[in-house]
C-alpha cells in the first residue's frame, strides 16, 4: 500500500500578462480579486509551496501500463474558478492595483523625510544612528523596486489583452537506495484546470524502482460499509505547515468506514489524495476531505484527465 504513493511538492503562484506576455507575479487574490505582493520577478515573495500525496497509476486495467503517471488533488481548483471571475473586471483590477501602489509609494516617500530629516541632525557619533541609516538605504530600495513596478503596471494598463494565470509547477520527491533525497521534475497533463483531480507524468516517464502502480477500473468495485475496516497508505503531515520532506516517508493507517462515504482516519494521516484500500488490500478511492472519493472523475483509460 505504502509502495504505491509519493510525495509530490507543489509551486505555484500567479501572473499577469499584457497582450500575452507576464508584466508582474504575484502571490494570491484577495477577497476583492486584487493581487497581493506584487513583484517584478518570481521569488519567494509570491512563491507558495505545498507538499501533498500522490498515487502511481496504472492506465489500463490489468496491464502494467503506469509510464510515471501520478494521480492527485487539485489543490488550485478553488483559485482557478476564482481566476475565471476577473475576466471583463481585469482593466479595474490593475487600476485598483496601480491606486494601492501609488499610495505606498507615497507612504515610502514620507517615511524616507523622516528619516532624511534625522540623518541631517544627527551623526554617527548618536544612539540609533546607524539604525536609521539602515533604514534610510531600505526605503530607498522599496521605493526604487515599487518605482520600477508601478510603471509595469501602468503599462500594462495600456494594453489591450489583459489576463491572469496561476503557474503550477510538479516535482516528485523520494528516496534511492542510498537513502538521498532525489527530485523528479513532473508535467501536469490535465488540461481542465478546475477538475478536482490532476494527473502528472514524471519527466523520464518512469516509476522508480521499488514503487507500485494501482488500477483504477478495477471491476467488481470494492464497496465499503460504515464500519468495516481499512488503510490509508500517505505521506502522514505533508499537509502541516513547516513539513521537511526529506525526513519523508510513506506509511498506512488502519481505520474504519462511517457513513456517507466518509472515514475516522484524521487529515494529518489521511492528508488529500492518499489512497484507501480494503481491509483485504483493494484500492477502493481517494480520501478528500475526509470521505472515500472514487477515481470515476479520472474516466477509462484516464480519459478525462490525459491531454
Amino acid at each position: 500500500m505504502a509502495a504505491c504513493t509519493a510525495l509530490i511538492e507543489c509551486k505555484s503562484h500567479y501572473e499577469l500578462l499584457a497582450d500575452g506576455k507576464p508584466v508582474a507575479c504575484f502571490k494570491t487574490l484577495g477577497d476583492s480579486l486584487t493581487p497581493e505582493c506584487l513583484s517584478l520577478k518570481t521569488d519567494s515573495t509570491v512563491t507558495t509551496r505545498t507538499y501533498t500525496t500522490a498515487i502511481w497509476v496504472n492506465r489500463w486495467p490489468l496491464l502494467p501500463s503506469c509510464a510515471g503517471l501520478l494521480l492527485t488533488v487539485n489543490s488550485d481548483s478553488t483559485a482557478e474558478k476564482r481566476l475565471t471571475q476577473t475576466g471583463e473586471k481585469l482593466p479595474a483590477i490593475v487600476s485598483k492595483a496601480i491606486g494601492k501602489l501609488t499610495e505606498n509609494i507615497r507612504q515610502l516617500d514620507h517615511m524616507a523625510e523622516e528619516t532624511d530629516y534625522y540623518m541631517k541632525t544627527h551623526n554617527v557619533n548618536d544612539d540609533g544612528y546607524n539604525v536609521m541609516a539602515e533604514l534610510d538605504e531600505s526605503l530607498k530600495t522599496r521605493r526604487e523596486k515599487a518605482e520600477r513596478l508601478l510603471a509595469a503596471l501602468e503599462g500594462a494598463a495600456e494594453k489591450k489583452r489583459l489576463a491572469m494565470r496561476l503557474v503550477t509547477e510538479y516535482t516528485l520527491i523520494r528516496r534511492d537506495t542510498a537513502g538521498r533525497a532525489v527530485r523528479t521534475a513532473c508535467r501536469l497533463m490535465t488540461a481542465d484546470r478546475t477538475r478536482p483531480l490532476r494527473l502528472l507524468q514524471t519527466a523520464d516517464r518512469q516509476m522508480p524502482d521499488g514503487a507500485s502502480a494501482v488500477h483504477l477500473n478495477i471491476w467488481p468495485r470494492p464497496d465499503i460499509d460504515a464500519g468495516d475496516s481499512l488503510a490509508i497508505a500517505s505521506y502522514a503531515g505533508c499537509n502541516a505547515y513547516g513539513y521537511a520532506p526529506t525526513a519523508a516517508k510513506a506509511q498506512a493507517f488502519k481505520g474504519a468506514a462511517k457513513g456517507n462515504g466518509q472515514h475516522d482516519v484524521p487529515p494529518m494521516l489521511a492528508p488529500d489524495g492518499s489512497p484507501v484500500f480494503t481491509e483485504r488490500g483493494r484500492f477502493a478511492g481517494i480520501s478528500i476531505h475526509g470521505r472515500i472519493e472514487k477515481a470515476a472523475d479520472a474516466g477509462f483509460g484516464l480519459k478525462h484527465l490525459m491531454p
